[in-house]
This record gives structure tokens, C-alpha cells and sequence, in this order.
């Protein structure tokens, strides 16, 4: 904030014109690519992969270009509601406490973690983190941990005192914690579920547990060739074999599967020649 008000009362009016300019170029040029890269990582990261795997490039630019509407209109009504940059940035920074530092420490320490679990997980945080209240957004509180208290202060706006409660506990603390135990309970509460056949492998719609113990290793999006999307349900399995020549250069027959030899046998007897010709 010092350097606007320098070039406004102490330089010239020719130097303040350019100077701000210069600043609010740069302001501008931030907040463009904040929101460019928020949408493309709605539109690529949960709507094509968690619901619409097999949308087209043309389907994935329209959602991109409606979410930067969407959240450029959330970002200006953030802006408006709240009385201080320092707020925003308070609760970014405990936002990704809550809910970024968990998934992370479950991508690199946890095995078995799922989909299933990581949204749990992430709804479990947000809740607990916004429900202990936020007074820089004049959120008020809807779970009020223990040793709450209340302050009087002035509002920055309407200079009315109000009255504002105080979470002394350390609920964003408690609000990780759980946020990772969330994520490792239902990751596992889910793979129980559906490889125990209590529920059908059907109901798997964010392909987290099913896919990821297929045999098939590829991109379970979809494959492109040819310029043509080819989704993996539309593939048929293919059963490895291996040649009878490739089995013929064995010595060893014991070290070959069952299924192969009797092949090999099958193929090399005379009766399979003479059905042959």
C-alpha cells in the first residue's frame, strides 16, 4: 500500500499516471492467472476425471470458460464482503492447513488411499474448518469448541460495535487431523465396501477402487488414437499367450504354464494338422 500513495502525493502527476498504471498492470496480470488456473483445474481435475471421462477438448474449453465467470464472480464478492487483503490471505493459508496439507501427506505416506477418501476427507476439513467461524469474512461460527469466549469490536464498514466470537481452542489443529484420519477411514471403509461385494462394482463412479486393482496398465481416462477417444469400457480383455515358437525355445517344459504346453501339444499333434488342411 506505501507505493500507490507514494506516486499519488509525492511524485508527479505525469509519474503517478504511469506508475499506477504500471501497478494495477500487475495486479491484474496476478488475479488473471489465479483464475485461469482454478478453472482449468476444475475442468481437468474433477469434472473430466471424477465425472465425464470421456468429454471432448471442446467440452472441457466451455467449462473452463464458464468456471472463470463463476469463480471471477466469487473473487469480487470476496473482495467487496471483506475489509483487508491480510484476511484472504489468512484464511488461504489456513485452508490449505486443513485440507491440502492431509491429502499430501496421504499421497506420500499412506498406501491404499482412494478418491472416496480424499473427498471425505476434504469436506470433512472445509466443515470443521468453517465451522468454527472466521471474523475477517464475518462468518460467525455454527460449532463452537470448547472455551469460546466473545469480544466487542468495530466493524470496518458501518463503525457499529459488534459483538465476535473467540475460538480459543485449536479447532484448525484438531480440523487437519481429522481431515487425515477422515482420508485413510473411508479410503479403506470404501475398498472394504466394494471388493467385499457389499456393494455392486456398478456404484463405483469415480473408478477409485475398481480400476485401480485392474491389470490393464494404461491411462484409465481414455486412450487416444488416431485422434478418436477409445473409452476403456469399450475395449474387450485380451488374455496374454505365449507363441509356440517362443515356448519351443524352452528346454525346460516345467518352467512353462500348463495352458501353454497343452497347446504346444495340441497344435504339434497330427490330428490338429489334418483338421488344419
Amino acid at each position: 500500500m506505501i507505493l500507490p500513495i507514494v506516486l499519488q502525493h509525492l511524485c508527479p502527476p505525469f509519474v503517478s499516471f504511469f506508475g499506477l498504471g504500471a501497478v494495477s498492470a500487475a495486479v491484474m496480470s496476478s488475479a488473471d492467472s489465479s483464475i485461469l488456473s482454478a478453472s482449468s483445474m476444475f475442468a481437468r481435475n474433477v469434472y473430466q476425471l471424477a465425472f465425464r471421462q470421456s468429454a471432448s477438448d471442446r467440452e472441457i474449453v466451455w467449462v473452463m470458460r464458464i468456471t472463470i465467470f463463476v469463480f471471477g464472480g466469487l473473487a469480487t464478492l470476496m473482495a467487496l464482503v471483506t475489509g483487508t487483503v491480510y484476511g484472504l490471505w489468512y484464511l488461504s493459508s489456513d485452508l490449505v492447513y486443513v485440507i491440502i496439507f492431509p491429502q499430501l501427506l496421504s499421497v506420500l505416506f499412506v498406501k491404499g488411499t482412494n478418491t472416496y477418501g480424499s473427498v471425505a476427507a476434504y469436506l470433512f476439513g472445509l466443515v470443521l474448518r468453517i465451522g468454527g467461524g472466521e471474523p475477517y469474512l464475518q462468518l460467525p461460527p455454527f460449532i463452537y469448541y470448547p472455551g469460546w469466549t466473545t469480544e466487542q469490536r468495530k466493524h470496518h464498514i458501518t463503525g457499529d460495535m459488534e459483538e465476535i466470537v473467540i475460538q480459543k481452542f485449536p479447532f484448525k489443529t484438531v480440523s487437519m487431523l481429522a481431515s487425515f484420519v477422515g482420508n485413510f477411514v473411508f479410503s479403506y471403509l470404501a475398498k472394504y465396501l466394494f471388493e467385499s461385494g457389499k456393494i455392486s462394482h456398478k456404484y463405483d463412479f469415480l473408478d477409485a477402487v475398481v480400476s485401480s486393482r485392474s491389470g490393464e496398465i494404461m491411462d484409465k481416462t481414455t486412450l487416444v488414437t488416431r485422434g478418436n477417444n477409445i473409452g476403456l469400457s469399450e475395449l474387450a480383455p485380451v488374455k496374454p499367450r505365449l507363441s509356440v515358437t517362443l515356448a519351443a525355445a524352452f528346454t525346460r517344459r516345467d518352467t512353462l504354464p500348463e495352458e501353454t504346453v497343452e497347446e504346444e501339444e495340441e497344435e504339434s499333434s497330427p490330428d490338429f494338422s489334418h483338421n488344419e488342411k
